[in-house]
């Protein structure tokens, strides 16, 4: 009578508790990794069941909103840069013009000797700003970044086209007119081919220039069907400033007056035209500086319109990080629950199983 009634592993109920019981522990690993996860639902998209196509649908999206952010962050940073050089530019431009206003009356050729050398550093450290990098690029170069928009910024204050322009100004004591000089320089900088990289410049003629800077202005992508063009470049302007003694670009106009006021070395205020030139000169330079100043403006107005789309952007991706983290996860306290209810279940499916090894013919009798 003491006899077993049969080997527990080859009944049917052994087939079943064993299911169960591989059923439970399961379910026990998933609900563990659950709670060290932090109630994420399930190792891979094959667990996250029903979630699992949300889980699809918001990744990729999440991916690129944050593409976007990257983008806004990396102009913001070459508009910073850019905002500060545009601001040392005009910090000379304006000393050049406060130059030329104090030598308007009576002045010495040893005075206006200091003016034309002042007039020539301030072109080099122009001509060096305009290469500032942000790490990655030219600032100044627009698209294509890895292209120095001035060609050499150590020789622009001696070279080639800074000797003709600086040497037409010794043309006033054969009588040549002030607006002639300035229509003559204003003619060698739009057909140089020297100074400015031939990426953002075209000898071809002013309206050319300024159609290859336009060209090249940067522009990047803030969202579907929507994108940011920003920066400046160094030989942009308006069409609608050109004239004979304009080139439309307001650092090209620049950078033609120190040219002339450099020229003006061993004038003095008895020399042919002197007070005419002066006059003009420092007329120019005040009109060129409002337009530098313009630029910084809508560099600021740039910036903001980035940070607001960046603010955008921010919400967006927390409210789709949200979703996505519902999608993924579970009620952590609802995972407690379940644990133990499965530990309960374990350890009564090992009860009955040995409890079930143990009987004899006599436990059905």
């Amino acid at each position: 009578m003491s006899t077993s009634i049969g080997q527990y592993g080859a009944s049917a109920a052994s087939l079943v508790l064993s299911a169960g019981v591989q059923e439970l522990t399961n379910a026990q690993t998933t609900l563990a990794w659950q709670t060290s996860s932090g109630g994420v639902t399930a190792e891979t998209y094959a667990g996250l069941g029903t979630s699992r196509s949300s889980v699809f649908e918001l990744t990729p999206k999440i991916t690129q909103v944050q593409a976007w952010q990257s983008n806004i962050t990396n102009a913001q940073n070459s508009l910073t840069v850019t905002a500060t050089a545009l601001k040392q530019i005009v910090s000379l431009a304006q000393s050049v013009s406060a130059n030329l206003l104090s030598i308007a009356g009576t002045s010495e050729t040893s005075t206006v000797n200091t003016v034309s050398t002042e007039a020539s550093s301030s072109l080099s450290q122009i001509a060096t700003i305009l290469n500032t990098s942000n790490g990655t690029g030219y600032v100044f170069a627009g698209q294509n970044s890895t292209q120095a928009p001035v060609n050499d910024p150590s020789s622009v204050a001696t070279g080639s086209l800074e000797t003709t322009i600086a040497d037409s100004v010794s043309s006033l004591a054969s009588g040549t007119s002030v607006d002639s000089l300035l229509e003559q320089a204003t003619d060698s900088m739009n057909s140089d081919s020297t100074l400015f990289s031939s990426t953002i410049s075209d000898p071809t003629s002013a309206a050319s220039s300024l159609a290859a800077a336009s060209s090249q202005q940067t522009s990047i992508v803030t969202g579907d069907s929507s994108s940011s063009t920003y920066g400046v470049v160094a030989t942009q302007g308006d069409t609608s400033d050109v004239s004979s003694t304009s080139t439309g670009s307001p650092i090209k106009d620049l950078m033609r007056d120190l040219m002339l006021v450099s020229g003006m070395s061993g004038m003095s205020s008895t020399s042919t035209g002197y007070s005419d030139l002066v006059s003009q000169l420092q007329t120019s330079l005040t009109s060129t500086t409002n337009q530098l100043i313009n630029m910084e403006t809508t560099v600021g107005a740039q910036q903001n319109a980035l940070t607001s789309r960046a603010t955008l952007l921010t919400n967006t991706a927390t409210a789709l990080q949200t979703q996505l983290s519902d999608a993924r996860s579970t009620d952590i306290s609802e995972v407690a629950i379940q644990t133990t209810n499965v530990q309960t279940s374990l350890k009564a499916s090992f009860m009955l199983i040995a409890d079930m090894k143990d009987m004899t013919l006599a436990n059905y009798l």
